[in-house]
């Protein structure tokens, strides 16, 4: 196992699980507008969402991205809120979806949340152990 495969898991099932707490409750919601960037993870969200507010609180997320033969990796770090206009065009230009629901890429509405992965960890569909994987280099 190594960072391609990782790739392959993360495209083959398309929608990412990010967790965020807010230090009393956690919460895990579907997202599909990711990319990595360099070797960070980047995910679009609106700045009022629950997650923005969480990551505020807490800045820390861990993904789980499965395949369809549910082998799963997972991966975490800590999270930043990036308002920078070069930020949100890079991930809109990476992610053609985010045109369906993102009508202009420097709406203030629009963030991206950027995740410095520290760790990824998979498990096979049929395996009880993780083994880890290296991380991008940045």
């Amino acid at each position: 196992m190594d960072f391609e495969d990782v790739q392959r898991i993360m495209k083959e099932g398309g929608v990412g699980l990010p967790a965020t707490t807010d230090g009393e409750r956690a919460a895990l919601r579907p997202m599909g507008g990711w990319a990595w960037v360099g070797g960070e993870l980047w995910c679009a969200t609106l700045d009022k969402s629950a997650k923005a507010a969480d990551i505020r609180k807490k800045p820390y997320v861990e993904y789980c991205f499965n395949d369809k033969a549910w082998n799963h990796v997972r991966i975490s770090g800590p999270t930043t809120i990036s308002t920078d206009n070069a930020d949100k065009k890079k991930l809109y230009g990476l992610v053609p979806i985010l045109k369906q629901y993102i009508d202009d890429p420097e709406s203030p509405e629009y963030v991206v949340l950027r995740t410095r992965v520290e760790r990824i960890r998979y498990i096979g569909a049929t395996e009880t152990e993780y083994t880890d994987v290296a991380p991008p280099k940045l």
